[in-house]
């Protein structure tokens, strides 16, 4: 069976914009919501496991010296503890031994459009230094809940489902899928899961400037992605994706459940 894919935006400025801005086809930097496909790629290309060490220390990577969100480095970190804690120095270094697809390449074929040339981004690619659609990110989402098989994303009920393509393997989407199922609520407090509730595989982005707060993941069988900032594109300091996006895909997933 095919999951199924919920997009939905939300603008909480006062902009009056009358509707001119499509919130699903627009394109922005996806912040950190992309780690979890560098990681995917990585499994893949037999370069780690979920226990794998990497380093999490400053590092520079020719001109480019990334920095952690926090301004913080945990040193030797294990490869899920990495994903699920967003470091940036660790996917840098796993995007660089990338080949084969590389990211760039996995995008293209994940339909990410209007690429510019690779060279542009760069390393930065693997931190947001992109831009995709939300509706690309839904799809691409819903590509590793299917066992690493991406779909035409389907509006209408009548339209017939893709026999799609295989980007990554069933082995490594699952894997994956399990890491990221060990990010806690952003509202966790230790207590046991309720019974019967769906579990949720997810991560958060936030985009340069704080432009855009992202949270995107598998909740049972959808697959949902929340936006939230200024559709004018100005930054604001509370588009953080985990303090301002989570809460809401959160209360969307209780919803669900």
């Amino acid at each position: 069976t095919s999951v199924k894919a919920w997009v939905g935006s939300a603008d909480y400025t006062n902009v009056s914009i009358d509707g001119q801005v499509n919130g699903v086809l627009a394109r922005r930097s996806p912040g950190s919501t992309l780690k979890p496909f560098i990681y995917a790629l990585a499994l893949d290309h037999g370069v780690l496991h979920p226990q794998t060490m990497l380093k999490d220390a400053p590092t520079a990577f020719g001109p480019f010296t990334p920095e952690n969100f926090d301004g913080r480095f945990f040193g030797p970190i294990t490869a899920e503890e990495a994903l699920v804690r967003s470091r940036n120095v660790p996917a840098v270094w796993v995007t660089t031994q990338l080949k084969q697809p590389s990211l760039y390449q996995f995008l293209q074929s994940a339909g990410v459009s209007r690429l510019k040339p690779e060279e542009y981004y760069g390393l930065a690619l693997a931190l947001g230094g992109g831009e995709v659609s939300m509706e690309e990110l839904a799809s691409m989402y819903t590509m590793l809940a299917n066992q690493g098989v991406l779909h035409r994303l389907c509006v209408e009920q009548r339209t017939k489902l893709d026999e799609g393509v295989r980007l990554l393997s069933p082995e490594a989407s699952f894997i994956t899928l399990e890491m990221l199922r060990g990010n806690p609520r952003p509202d966790e407090d230790g207590s046991l899961p309720v019974r019967g509730r769906w579990p949720v595989a997810w991560k958060t982005g936030t985009s340069w400037g704080f432009r855009d707060a992202w949270s995107a993941g598998i909740v049972g069988p959808y697959v949902l992605v929340v936006w939230i900032g200024d559709f004018s594109g100005k930054g604001n300091p509370s588009f953080v994706g985990v303090e301002a996006a989570a809460p809401l895909f959160f209360r969307i997933v209780d919803a669900l459940n």
